[in-house]
Formats: C-alpha cells, structure tokens, sequence
C-alpha cells in the first residue's frame, strides 16, 4: 500500500504530492544563469567539500532552465569531467568522460549525452553535481521522477566508491517545507545556490 497523507477527506500519496511540487518548483526556476560574481562565490563555497584526494567530477548539461554547470567546473579546472548517459530502461545512469568540444548526441528527454564511443569513468572517488527541481533543509533532494541519480548513488555506495554529492539549485528551488520522501531518495552532502550553502552544519 502508498503511503499518504491524510487531509480531510483525501489521502494524498507521496508522489502525488511530489508531482504538484515538482511543477511548482520547475516554474518558479529563473530565465537568466548565474551571474559571473555568483558562479565565483559558487566556486569558493564548493572548495571546501572537495576531496584532498585525487578525484573525478561528475556533472551535467542543463535543460529546462536548470543551473549550468559548465562556469563552474571551468573555475574548478576540472575538465574532463563525468557526463551522464540515461538508460532507456530504469537504471543508474552510465558516466562517460567528456571535454567542450567533444561529439555529444541526444539522448533522452531532450538531453545531451557523450556518445557510448567515449571512455566510461572509472575513478573510485567522485564529486557529483546534480540537477534538481527542488530541495530541502535536510538535504533531500526532488528530481524529475525517475530515480536515475538515486539509483547511480545506490550504484556507487554498493562499489564502495568515495562520493561528494553536491546540488546545484536556484534560491527559488528550497522547499522551506520537508519534502515528501521515500527509503529510495537519497541525502546529499550539500546544495549550493548562487548566494547560501546548504550543508551539514545548516541541516535541519
């Protein structure tokens, strides 16, 4: 049975009442990116949480006006970086490495995704940055419903790698509510905006 939440007289399961956040959320995103101040404020509060070790990062290529990554990761001088393949069926998603420049094709949802030609990461120890719709002071995270980054994660702990999974988020995109969860969502390490970390120490 789903579980739900009883509000007189509906039972509203979890993700019914994550689909009505989800659109809510996807709307209040920004048109513009970050501005170059903002990205370097981004870059100096991510410094902090990366490994001492050697290590490989992940990110994506944004749709649906999520926030770019590529300012970033090039303030971080870490190309190359991770990108993800989707699988057409449910699964973790598949890393690729990846540089500008390099062959992309399309993937699914719109997406944009090195070719299954380009070397798959192998590293052992891995900085995620993820998109996500929305988030809350625990660190939890809502995506778009279909679990991939949950079950990369899941992925990753079960082949005891080393992981730093960071969000990538507007201000626009804290549910100053709990979000509705599930034993399948994972915690992140942190959330960081163009302006607030959200970390450990800030968790509620």
């Amino acid at each position: 049975m789903s579980s739900c939440v009883i509000s007189e007289p509906v039972c509203v399961s979890i993700p019914e009442q994550k689909a009505s956040l989800r659109s809510a959320l996807i709307k209040s995103r920004p048109d513009e990116q970050p501005r170059q101040a903002q990205y370097d404020f981004m870059a100096r509060a991510i410094a902090p949480l990366l490994p001492d070790d050697p290590f490989q990062l992940t990110a994506y290529l944004p749709i649906r006006r999520e926030l770019d990554p590529l300012p970033l990761v090039e303030r971080l001088k870490a190309f190359p970086i991770a990108l993800p393949r989707t699988p057409s069926d449910p699964g973790p998603l598949d890393f690729r490495l990846w540089s500008p420049g390099d062959a992309l094709d399309e993937g699914l949802f719109n997406t944009q995704e090195p070719p299954e030609s380009a070397p798959r990461m192998r590293a052992d120890t891995l900085v995620v940055l993820l998109p996500l719709v929305g988030f809350d002071r625990r660190l939890f995270r809502l995506g778009y419903g279909g679990g991939f980054y949950d079950r990369t994660l899941e992925m990753f702990r079960q082949q005891r790698r080393r992981v730093t999974a960071i969000g990538l988020a507007y201000n626009s995109q804290l549910s100053h509510a709990p979000l509705p969860v599930e034993p399948t969502d994972e915690v992140l390490h942190a959330v960081i905006t163009p302006t607030t970390v959200y970390d450990q120490a800030t968790r509620d």
